[in-house]
């Protein structure tokens, strides 16, 4: 097993989700991409319209009882020895040992294999250290260097009391096809009303959302006011630039509103660059918003490369394991003028997490901004993959970010200037609170 230490990365799970099955772009990758619970025809050709191919999923292969031994003793080791906090968070690590070190070995077959490693993973409950089989580290790793595309309608949802919210379209995908539009609410898929019964994961409006490209998808639409309607559509592939990590646009007064998703892309900050560069084409920016309110972390390194369009150089803090202290510092000669120099608001939420609170801190201490909205979420361990040789990942949390100030942000989140609790996730961003008190804010 390898440790990559220069390959930094702090999550929080996300509950905005691409409805999706996995498929490869056009852009080759050394390892095939896999899903476990693909349903795309494996005799589907690639479709030249969208130049996205499928691909074949490939078997976890077998392990022996000795190999399976040495990576779970392996994997306990590790977590014994690097784990940020050194009471496990109040679980019995030897008595970890003890209880799986026989399950694993004489688990019935590789899948419940993983599946336990998992689990024993899952009970230090931080909501980052995570175990990856092998299927999962190539998609991710698929993922974070844009090799992925999807198959699906093109939607992206955030889940409300009153169904399935519809963010983002991707273009010229089956949705936007159909006449599906930002702000619709999905009420039903086929004959299953969206309730709390499903959730946004693989288990739920996902898996009945998903399927074979060209099979047919009806939906329940509610637009405003107006009477729901049915649709029908046929899944499609969705490339894996349909919905960029970021977007801009200029909003009336001449603020530009910059919208960033997740830090989980290698080059995020060109994507930003290019946003921010098509949105200030036509009219000088006289301020921006940097809206993270759903961004709930991703690479460390990606983060500073944005920070560093804002700010030439110094640091933002620092990440502590057990035994040492290491400086987060913004590269420098990347500022992106005029940005650079522009007032600037931050708006967050309680979904706010992990690199994008570290962000946010960062700028803080950087430069004079004003932060907009709720605190934020309050969990900022940071992640180091452990590599084993038969392709799967440990992801452990084995530092904390601290502040320039010497305060932590663990359990406490980043407390905004402007602190807003009305509710923001069902609202057009003509309406939406947030934008008018950092527009408000922002203003000579």
């Amino acid at each position: 097993m390898t440790h990559t230490p220069n390959y930094r990365f702090a999550y929080h799970a996300l509950w905005v989700v691409w409805l999706c099955v996995l498929v490869a772009c056009s852009t080759p990758v050394a390892t095939p991409i896999s899903t476990p619970t693909a349903q795309i025809q494996p005799e589907i050709p690639t479709l030249a319209a969208t130049n996205v191919a499928i691909i074949e999923t490939p078997t976890l292969a077998p392990l022996s009882a000795s190999a399976r031994e040495k990576m779970f003793d392996t994997l306990w080791d590790t977590v014994n020895n690097h784990y940020v906090y050194r009471d496990f968070r109040g679980v019995d690590w030897a008595a970890v040992r003890t209880t799986y070190r026989d399950r694993v070995i004489n688990a019935p077959d590789t899948t419940q294999f993983y599946a336990i490693l998992k689990e024993v993973v899952d009970l230090l409950n931080d909501d980052h250290s995570r175990f990856d089989d092998p299927q999962e580290a190539v998609l991710n790793d698929a993922v974070y260097n844009g090799e992925a595309g999807y198959a699906g309608i093109g939607i992206m949802i955030r889940e409300l009391d009153s169904g399935l919210l519809v963010t983002r379209i991707a273009a010229d995908g089956p949705a936007e096809q159909a006449g599906i539009r930002p702000y619709d609410v999905i009420t039903a898929i086929g004959s299953t009303l969206v309730t709390t019964t499903y959730t946004l994961g693989d288990a739920g409006y996902s898996s009945l959302i998903r399927g074979p490209i060209g099979s047919d998808l009806t939906v329940t639409l509610q637009r405003g006011a107006e009477a729901p309607r049915q649709i029908t559509m046929q899944r499609n592939a969705i490339a894996g630039d349909a919905f960029p990590e970021a977007v801009a646009r200029t909003l009336d007064n001449g603020i530009v509103l910059l919208t960033i998703d997740s830090f989980d892309r290698d080059s995020l900050a060109d994507i930003v660059k290019d946003a921010l560069n098509q949105a200030s084409a036509q009219q000088q920016p006289a301020g921006l918003i940097i809206d993270i309110r759903e961004n709930g972390g991703g690479s460390i390194d990606a983060m500073l490369n944005v920070v560093a369009l804002f700010h030439d150089g110094g640091t933002i803090g620092d990440q502590v394991d057990r035994n040492n202290n290491y400086p987060l510092t913004v590269p420098t000669n990347h500022t992106l003028p005029p940005f650079d120099r522009l007032p600037i608001a931050v708006l967050t939420s309680q979904d706010t997490a992990s690199a994008s609170e570290m962000f946010t801190a960062g700028l803080r201490h950087l430069k004079k901004i004003t932060v907009v909205g709720e605190t934020t979420a309050g969990n900022s361990e940071n992640l180091y993959p452990y590599d084993f040789d038969d392709g799967s990942v440990l992801w452990l949390a084995e530092l904390l970010y601290r502040q320039p100030n010497g305060e932590y942000i663990e359990n406490v989140g980043i407390v905004p200037d402007i602190v807003i609790t009305d509710g923001w996730d069902d609202v057009h961003p003509d309406q939406d609170k947030f934008i008018n008190a950092a527009l408000q804010a922002l203003r000579p």
